[in-house]
């Protein structure tokens, strides 16, 4: 089976355009038409089938698309890692992780990491928790830092210990105490429901009598950065991870708000594909087991 075609077609069925994958692949409309073929002809079977929504995967297409996105990205891996080789650069490291630990807490800790093993190149991006476990399932990321924990017959989960979030508002916020009722009087600003933290909120808060859904939510964003602006102008209020805020609480741009003692707890864990060995991912675990989380930001 040629490399080329599969990805001609996960490309086709992705985009549900010939022309959209043709665009992205540099070839002619005609070239994919004769890959997708020439895998068909591999596979013994109709991978493909027109509508009027453009093209759709068979059945077996269908098949055949879940099983390339998992096939192309350890391919694509095995081609970057061959080049660092070639280059005298073996140690490429791919990390995904959930933004929280992403934007605040994990730069400094890759930093020192970095500082004791220079001769690596690192890829870092930004994903749901939901996600990052779907990266690593699929061979396409080497280490993942997710909300919560994940582990199976095939993944490791590594708990980095627990965190806690707050409820938070402006600087000159005047009621640092409140009583639980009181909260349904102001706007809230949320972490959108695709993040895991939202999750420990909204259980957090039943268990305390609180329905999140009968709370004035202004606002759901997936970006701390954007919560943190309206509350700082007053806005109103909202419940972040203190990892994420602790410099506006420094600069006092920001403040906690006790609520009846209420507290929100979670933890952050490290994950990984056990069956696949690199050296530089085993040192990298190692460095978290041993001090990873002491150099949080």
């Amino acid at each position: 089976m040629n490399i080329n075609n599969l990805r001609a077609f996960y490309k086709t069925v992705y985009y549900k355009s010939i022309s959209s994958s043709a665009k992205e692949l540099y070839l002619s409309q005609p070239a994919i038409s004769q890959q997708i073929k020439a895998l068909e002809k591999d596979l013994k079977t109709t991978l493909l089938k027109r509508s009027n929504r453009g093209v759709i995967p068979t059945p077996a297409g269908e098949l055949v698309y879940h099983y390339a996105e998992r096939i192309l990205n350890l391919y694509d891996n095995m081609i970057q890692d061959l080049q660092c080789c070639e280059n005298d650069r073996i140690n490429r490291l791919t990390i995904s992780c959930c933004p929280t630990i992403g934007q605040y807490a994990l730069p400094c800790a890759l930093h020192e990491f970095k500082k004791k093993n220079k001769n690596i190149t690192l890829h870092v991006e930004h994903n749901f928790s939901n996600e990052v476990i779907h990266h690593i399932k699929e061979g396409g990321t080497d280490i993942g830092f997710i909300e919560g924990c994940y582990s199976d017959e095939n993944i490791n989960c590594i708990p980095l210990g627990e965190f806690k979030m707050h409820f938070v508002a402006s600087g000159n916020w005047e009621l640092k105490n409140l009583p639980k009722n009181k909260l349904f009087y102001y706007n809230f600003f949320i972490i959108h429901k695709n993040c895991a933290s939202r999750k420990i909120i909204e259980e957090t808060l039943l268990e305390y009598g609180i329905d999140i859904n009968k709370l004035k939510i202004e606002m759901e964003s997936p970006s701390i950065e954007s919560i943190k602006s309206s509350i700082a102008a007053g806005h109103g209020l909202s419940i972040l991870p203190y990892i994420s805020i602790k410099k506006e609480l420094y600069t006092k741009t920001l403040t906690i708000v006790e609520v009846d003692n209420i507290e929100f707890n979670y933890t952050y864990s490290l994950i990984y594909d056990k069956k696949i060995h690199k050296k530089i991912k085993s040192d990298f675990i190692d460095f978290f087991k041993n001090s990873g989380k002491t150099f949080f930001c």
